[in-house]
């Protein structure tokens, strides 16, 4: 039996890729690999040489030779902002924004989705029909075989996320695909943009998952593997990989999950 071809996609900045690459390696290309040794990578990523991001606390110079670790097929490089206009920024913003930050967390979204959309193309094109969608600036804690394994079984559109911080919505932080519709609503759901605003007010990342998923009618299965932002000089954000219930109880009643944090380390 004919194996689906496989590919990997990259988007958006490389980040941190130097102090990530061991685990994307590790988690991410090897199954790939193993699943197709044919398995093809993309990557779609802007041409940005410094980051300053108040949110986040994070200001640096990027290496915009970073790229280079992952022996990528194919790449495609872009200038930052011109994506804006192509998807209406302007427009977007009269719907609001939820990070009240001046548009700044609007802006950075809009260019995600934009990489995404163009890898996705990448990925099509090349004729991939599982993909896995990757961003270069996580540190990917577990394998995701078991993902692959169960895309390479099945058939028909699946979309495969992580099950943790759901945010009232899907996981939007890295996914493996099958499936042209899935990697279609999935990959290029920035086209889904206006209708979502449209129909929900200001974008929510989480939730134009959901939205983009469900306009397919595309089925979604859940997983457990953890992945963490690695921020550029090393560092990462706490993260809360629990299963969304007792996500949203920690999230919604943060004394609640400083007790259990304190408890289990007392039990180790």
């Amino acid at each position: 039996m004919t194996k689906p071809p496989v590919a990997v996609c990259f988007f958006g900045i490389t980040r941190s890729l130097k102090r990530t690459i061991g685990s994307i390696e590790a988690n991410v290309l090897g199954p790939a690999e193993a699943l197709d040794q044919g398995a093809k990578c993309y990557a779609h990523l802007f041409q940005q040489a410094h980051i300053n991001n108040p949110r986040s606390d994070e200001s640096g110079a990027m290496d915009l030779n970073e790229h280079s670790l992952l022996n990528l097929d194919q790449v495609e490089f872009e200038a930052p902002d011109g994506c804006l206009e192509i998807w209406d920024f302007e427009g977007l913003k009269a719907h609001g924004s939820l990070w009240n930050d001046d548009f700044r967390s609007l802006r950075n979204l809009v260019h995600q989705l934009h990489s995404l959309n163009r890898v996705t193309e990448m990925a099509l094109a090349g004729g991939a029909e599982i993909v896995v969608f990757a961003r270069p600036d996580l540190t990917y804690h577990d394998s995701l075989a078991p993902a692959l394994a169960r895309a390479n079984r099945g058939k028909g559109d699946l979309v495969q996320l992580p099950w943790w911080q759901p945010f009232d919505g899907l996981n939007d932080r890295f996914a493996v695909v099958r499936g042209t519709t899935a990697i279609r609503a999935y990959g290029q759901r920035i086209t889904q943009l206006t209708a979502y605003c449209a129909a929900h007010g200001p974008v929510h990342a989480e939730k134009l998952v959901r939205f983009s998923l469900e306009q397919a009618q595309v089925p979604v299965r859940t997983f457990g593997a953890r992945a963490s932002r690695t921020r550029i000089d090393g560092t990462s954000p706490d993260e809360i990989f629990d299963y969304p219930r007792r996500y949203e109880i920690k999230r919604r009643y943060p004394a609640v999950g400083r007790l259990v944090k304190a408890v289990k380390s007392r039990l180790k």
